[in-house]
């Protein structure tokens, strides 16, 4: 088996931006047209949905509207990719109402974002062997200017080949996501503390393997079900896969119990490595710490963990592109990606 990728964006290409999880408030629709602004200096086109204007009850609209509009754009030949605005809380509702095997057998289109949008990228991937992109949200495009971490998914999507494609470790990161909306018209990401990754090994260690993952608060809920069939995709390659996540508003006792979860669905097998992302808005339960328990899981799957990564809600981030064969290395507190495909 072999992985698809969306064909490499171009001046010409045209994005579609819905929302299957949380819409934008309207307080914050200047953003919007400005994020499209922004992004109509790289694409020829920029659709805005309906679903993306509108936000009630923890969502944008019925799960049947938003799955429609997915449908809709997904599906659509003229559309080269799709960025929902953000994430949000329930997108579990839409994967239902998706006729996934319309979807598997459409031209591949660039699924592109992070956080709740996470649990679309990685169905989509497992169950139609299309390459997704775990990358920076739409909404984040409001900013006049982009770190350099942060544009790399531009260039990275963009390019005519991922082979040797290399992304670096950031040297500064936004220890809040809520900054963002604390500013009026925000310029770039508050890049308020030193990036240093970290690595259970404690010395340079680096793995190689298909890169699979998101934010661990959505995947365990479809993990388990026939949404996420992730021993057969995986079983369906010679490589090794590296598991990559991140997580917010946990304490280290919650996070412990939805790894461990997924330690026993088998989502660990076959990996050579995992990478996990800063944690967001997380605390220690009791005494027991993050870092303690990311050191104790390591042992247990025996495998090398690399965290404090720039995966997740507090940017800049790399853009993890999940079926795609990669290495990761980690050597004195900073880190590499680089593509193999």
């Amino acid at each position: 088996m072999t992985i698809t990728f969306p064909a490499a964006l171009t001046a010409t290409s045209t994005f579609a931006v819905t929302a299957p999880s949380s819409g934008v408030p309207e307080h914050l629709h200047m953003r919007v047209h400005k994020a499209k602004k922004q992004l109509e200096q790289v694409c020829n086109h920029v659709i805005i949905g309906e679903t993306v204007w509108t936000q009630k009850a923890a969502r944008s609209c019925p799960a049947e509207i938003r799955a429609k509009e997915l449908m809709r754009f997904m599906t659509d030949p003229a559309i080269d990719a799709v960025m929902p605005p953000w994430g949000g809380e329930l997108l579990v509702q839409v994967l239902p109402k998706l006729d996934w095997e319309k979807l598997a057998k459409s031209k591949p289109t660039w699924l592109i974002g992070y956080s709740d949008t996470s649990t679309l990228l990685c169905s989509y991937t497992l169950q139609t062997n299309i390459a997704s992109a775990h990358a920076t949200n739409f909404f984040d495009l409001h900013m006049d200017k982009l770190d350099q971490t942060t544009k790399q998914w531009h260039n990275l999507l963009s390019a005519p080949s991922r082979e040797n494609f290399v992304q670096h470790s950031s040297s500064l990161y936004q220890s809040s996501w809520d900054a963002l909306f604390e500013q009026d018209d925000a310029s770039g990401f508050d890049l308020d503390s030193k990036t240093e990754w970290k690595s259970t090994t404690g010395n340079s260690v680096s793995f190689t393997g298909r890169l699979i993952g998101g934010c661990l608060n959505t995947l365990t809920a479809i993990a388990g079900t026939q949404y996420a069939p992730i021993e057969k995709w995986r079983n369906g390659f010679t490589e090794n896969t590296i598991v990559y996540l991140e997580w917010g508003d946990w304490g280290t006792a919650e996070v412990y119990r939805n790894l461990w979860h997924l330690r026993e669905l088998g989502w660990f097998e076959g990996a050579s490595g995992a990478i996990f992302g800063r944690p967001a808005r997380s605390t220690s339960t009791e005494d027991y710490t993050i870092e303690q328990m990311i050191h104790e899981f390591a042992a247990e799957l025996e495998l090398p963990i690399i965290y404090d990564a720039d995966i997740g809600h507090m940017p800049p981030q790399l853009t993890m592109i999940n079926g795609a064969l990669a290495t990761i290395s980690y050597q004195d507190g900073s880190g590499t990606l680089t593509y193999l495909e």
